[in-house]
């Protein structure tokens, strides 16, 4: 049984296949962009590097978010109330709000928990 975290991966796997496999019938190609690097420094300590995609046509938005013990996460941007929420809803949230972000995962009791607070950009 897979992961959320492998299943999350697998969705964008094959949308990259989408894309890279060429538009549908009278549609323009899809591109992937953004990518650029952005380091956080959290109030643990820890830095945590994120990347922010988004498909061309804006259909989907996603980001890489690399920790410092070398894991890394894909994760879907998702419906929020204020700022942008990514998450793969089983493993990991990742919240922004202008230059600053927080990393929760989910405990034993399925509860979101807080991994990283506080973290802001470095410039």
């Amino acid at each position: 049984m897979k992961s959320i975290r492998e299943k999350g991966i697998l969705c964008v796997v094959l949308l990259a296949v989408m894309v890279l496999s060429g538009p549908a019938e009278g549609n323009q190609p899809l591109t992937v962009t953004g990518g650029e690097p952005v380091t956080y420094a959290c109030a643990n300590g820890d830095r945590l590097v994120a990347r922010y995609f988004s498909l061309s046509d804006d259909s989907l938005r996603f980001v890489k978010i690399l920790f410092p013990d070398g894991r890394e996460y894909t994760l879907p941007q998702v419906i929020s109330g204020s700022g942008a929420r990514y998450t793969d809803d089983g493993e990991l949230l990742w919240w922004i709000k202008g230059d600053e972000a927080r990393a929760e995962v989910r405990d034993e009791n399925g509860e979101w928990k807080e991994l990283c607070g506080e973290c802001r950009v470095l410039p």
